[in-house]
């Protein structure tokens, strides 16, 4: 591999699914940092234009330190809202005609390789399964416990 496809591979942050799977979300993310109201423009310019725009995120309040309810993204305000107590690690897409895409949103702190393993997946239509990753993440900030983990249509927990 080439220094050039070396230096694409550890850009990439959006990937979308091969064929679309109502039981698997549409995409994933992986965020440069928590604030959402400084990330969303770059989920925006990554979303491909044929799956429709996007007019309204809901998010998984534990993945962002800010609260917006909306934000200026490519010259236009989008309204945000939060699932309350909700841990899914996800975002909801609403498009202008009404359908909703649900997001995987990798942890920014996650290390490379394990965000681009699960992109990797997502473009092949793999179960994404981001346990193993929250877990190191939380282990690094140096905290452990068990929670429940919702990641499509299973819930674990995690030790």
């Amino acid at each position: 591999m080439t220094s050039q496809a070396q230096a694409r591979r550890h850009d990439r942050r959006f990937a979308v699914r091969a064929t679309f799977d109502k039981n698997e979300p549409y995409a994933a993310w992986w965020p440069r940092n928590r604030t959402l109201a400084d990330q969303l423009d770059d989920l925006f310019s990554a979303w491909p234009p044929q799956a429709g725009r996007i007019v309204r995120v809901l998010y998984s309040p534990p993945d962002w330190d800010d609260r917006p309810r909306s934000v200026a993204v490519a010259g236009r305000r989008v309204k945000t809202g939060s699932f309350p107590r909700d841990d899914t690690h996800q975002l909801q897409l609403t498009l202008g005609d009404g359908v909703r895409r649900a997001i995987t949103v990798i942890p920014p702190e996650t290390a490379a390789q394990a965000a681009h393993d699960i992109l990797t997946a997502v473009e092949a239509d793999g179960s994404v399964d981001t346990s193993r990753t929250e877990r190191a993440v939380w282990d690094n900030e140096g905290g452990h416990s068990e929670r429940l983990i919702s990641s499509g249509t299973s819930t674990h927990a995690v030790a």
